[in-house]
């Protein structure tokens, strides 16, 4: 016989079927696998923008640059040994560089053309620049303890000469300027590139020679790059060179300058560079030049 349950028509039956467990959602492999792309995102995020704000506060923007001085560098000494350049050629990131690092001889600035003739002159190269409209230098200048030029404009960079010693430095004001007029001294203003190892961009742009005044390793050494570098690449090239604090000098391929090397017998040989400047409108042409001890 066959049984049937009787239900109606207004009746429904309800089955009670236990449905099976769901498994919690840290033992299921996509949740792994989205926690492993959050955290990797996170982590790019962090380092790029904590890399960004470092990059911000390592390099030093226009007008943003903090006032700081190098500490005196005297000039380069070997005992028993005359007056001379040492000359050497290296490449920092792609970037043509000759150093010239002078020994025995005393900085000092000078207005007007060296000559290659006096052999007590081992270095010689443009300092500041020379204004367009009138013809005058460009910055503060002191010469000999004698004002000739002042004014800062936008090249907060400066070299002081005080006692045969060198101090660089960028800063709108430094008492180095009294103190040059009131020792007799030197003191004039340039670009800054390099300031505590940090590299300094400047806003004009283009590219030429470049020439700096460095100071590296605890000597002061006058750098030149051999092919045409922006502002920008000069310096960040000074900066991984190792050079502690720079400033521009007067660069392109018309800049003059010259040097002498020691020969094999003992004796001095010169080069130069660039193209002597000559005539009434470069009377105010002018250099850093280091010469023989007396």
């Amino acid at each position: 016989m066959m049984h049937f349950d009787d239900i109606s028509d207004n009746e429904i039956r309800i089955i009670n079927r236990q449905e099976a467990p769901r498994r919690p959602f840290y033992r299921r492999w996509w949740f792994w696998a989205a926690a492993v792309v959050i955290a990797a995102v996170a982590v790019v995020v962090i380092f790029g923008l904590s890399g960004k704000a470092r990059q911000t506060a390592e390099t030093p923007q226009p007008g943003e640059v903090s006032e700081v001085e190098s500490t005196p560098t005297s000039p380069t000494e070997v005992v028993h040994e005359p007056a001379y350049v040492i000359s050497s050629d290296t490449a920092v990131n792609d970037v043509p560089l000759t150093l010239y690092t002078p020994v025995n001889a005393v900085p000092e600035l000078m207005i007007g053309n060296p000559s290659e003739k006096d052999e007590s002159i081992v270095l010689a190269v443009q300092a500041a620049d020379i204004r367009a409209d009138n013809r005058e230098i460009l910055g503060s200048y002191v010469l000999k303890g004698e004002l000739v030029s002042r004014g800062g404009g936008k090249k907060d960079g400066f070299c002081a000469i005080l006692g045969g010693d060198i101090q660089l430095g960028v800063a709108e004001n430094t008492d180095l300027f009294e103190k040059a007029i009131e020792t007799g001294g030197y003191f004039f203003r340039q670009y800054p590139l390099v300031s505590e190892g940090i590299m300094i961009d400047n806003k004009p742009k283009g590219k030429t020679l470049r020439a700096a005044l460095c100071e590296l390793d605890g000597r002061m050494v006058v750098v030149r790059s051999r092919d045409d570098e922006s502002f920008h690449d000069f310096a960040q090239a000074l900066a991984d060179l190792g050079v502690n604090f720079a400033i521009n000098l007067v660069g392109s391929s018309h800049a003059y300058g010259f040097y002498r090397e020691k020969s094999d017998d003992g004796s001095t040989v010169s080069s130069s560079w660039g193209k002597l400047h000559t005539g009434a409108k470069n009377s105010n042409v002018n250099y850093i030049m280091w010469k023989a001890r007396d």
